[in-house]
């Protein structure tokens, strides 16, 4: 008969449309799955639309031992990574009072995002050679092989890693110096001569600082 449906017929058609809908939903949902790994992976790489808003660096708030506010503010700005906020953690861990007082040692740690972005270290020590300071300092940090002298104190390098300066302090006796180590931990987008030159910087401020700080008779060969 034209028009009658038996039951058989709608059975089948019955399960078709199941199996259809359950093809859709699966399509749907391994979309879906999809849309959330690439968007976690655009998240995590701060790609846009995801990229991070990077933090005001407020000359007030910068490491008293970086010397220079205004200038060390300008020159973080330049190298640092894009964070929502930067913090600094500053610390004299060792004045010098005299004449006769051998030790200095300060420190001044920036962060963001939960990392360490910028280590920036000054301490008195004495070696017969500069050269001997830079196996023993700088190579701790990067490859001698990286690095490039610039003129300050008695000894200066850099790379788009780190900024090191070994300048004069004491005058008399065994003729103490000054290590000055400005590390960047995380690099941002800037180019590895702006990197360098902002590292170059904030070593410079930092070692007048020093030398300032740990009243030092011997002059600094360092200029701002």
């Amino acid at each position: 008969m034209t028009g009658r449906e038996f039951p058989g017929n709608s059975t089948r058609k019955t399960e078709t449309l199941a199996s259809t809908r359950t093809r859709s939903l699966l399509a749907g949902g391994a979309a879906l799955l999809l849309l959330c790994l690439v968007g976690g992976v655009l998240y995590a790489l701060g790609i846009p639309p995801f990229e991070e808003k990077k933090g005001e660096v407020k000359a007030s708030e910068v490491c008293r031992t970086l010397g220079s506010p205004a200038s060390s503010a300008a020159a973080l700005k330049r190298i640092l990574p894009d964070k929502s906020s930067y913090s600094f953690d500053d610390d004299i861990t060792d004045r010098r009072y005299g004449d006769t007082d051998f030790s200095y040692a300060t420190s001044c740690f920036v962060d963001g995002g939960g990392k360490q972005l910028v280590a920036a270290t000054a301490e008195m020590l004495r070696y017969d050679k500069a050269d001997d300071w830079v196996k023993d300092v700088v190579e701790n940090h990067v490859p001698a092989s990286s690095v490039k002298p610039f003129p300050a104190g008695d000894k200066a390098i850099a790379s788009d890693r780190v900024a090191a300066i070994y300048l004069p302090c004491t005058a008399r006796g065994f003729g103490r110096h000054l290590s000055v180590v400005v590390q960047l931990k995380q690099r941002g987008s800037a180019s590895d001569d702006q990197l360098r030159e902002g590292l170059i910087s904030l070593a410079r401020n930092a070692a007048l600082f020093a030398h300032d700080e740990a009243k030092c008779d011997a002059p600094s060969k360092v200029t701002s």
